[in-house]
């Protein structure tokens, strides 16, 4: 096998396909989806954001957000939000056949179709940077996604993942191993 340097490029297999949500002045919900984030530490998130964007300008009205995470069956929906701007139409939310329901930790709206939700408050934004960091303060998940323990079950929730260096979406697929478990075989040898 030969392996191929390709430089420095923002790519990381898989990445997940962020629905960030906002209200705007109006309390009308505004999303946008992104790739460009990931947990930064214990209940914090990091995500880039353009300051240009309409969803970041209401987060920042409001102090707070919601990051759902894309479902496959929602494909078309998640993929709209991230190629048409709320500066230039504002209703865009509805145009993609979503329904919010208000967050109950947090100002901003729940995505009734996407079944996980993290609710976030804002802790900084750098604008030269376009980096917002957040506070986790509650993960909101329909109970039909959960196992017997009460954790999110991934044979009954299909987040999107993004391939930027083929611009595919995919899926999460089966599970392979048990983790924290299937290496300690290792340990004794």
């Amino acid at each position: 096998m030969m392996r191929k340097n390709i430089g420095a490029k923002s790519y990381v297999l898989p990445q997940p396909v962020f629905i960030i949500a906002a209200y705007d002045e109006n309390g009308i919900p505004n999303a946008m989806a992104s790739t460009w984030g990931g947990i930064s530490n214990e209940n914090e998130i990091s995500i880039c954001i353009s300051s240009e964007r309409k969803t970041l300008k209401n987060i920042m009205l409001h102090g707070a957000f919601t990051v759902s995470m894309s479902d496959a069956s929602f494909l078309e929906a998640c993929d709209y939000l991230g190629n048409e701007t709320g500066n230039e139409v504002p209703d865009k939310f509805a145009r993609a056949g979503f329904h919010a329901v208000k967050a109950d930790f947090v100002n901003a709206p729940l995505i009734e179709e996407l079944p996980f939700a993290l609710e976030c408050k804002v802790k900084s934004y750098d604008e030269k940077e376009w980096r917002m960091i957040a506070e986790i303060v509650n993960i909101s998940v329909e109970e039909n996604i959960l196992n017997e323990n009460g954790k999110v079950n991934l044979d009954k929730f299909s987040p999107l993942v993004f391939d930027r260096g083929s611009r595919n979406y995919h899926k999460i697929g089966e599970k392979v191993g048990n983790a924290f478990e299937d290496g300690l075989i290792l340990k004794n040898r």
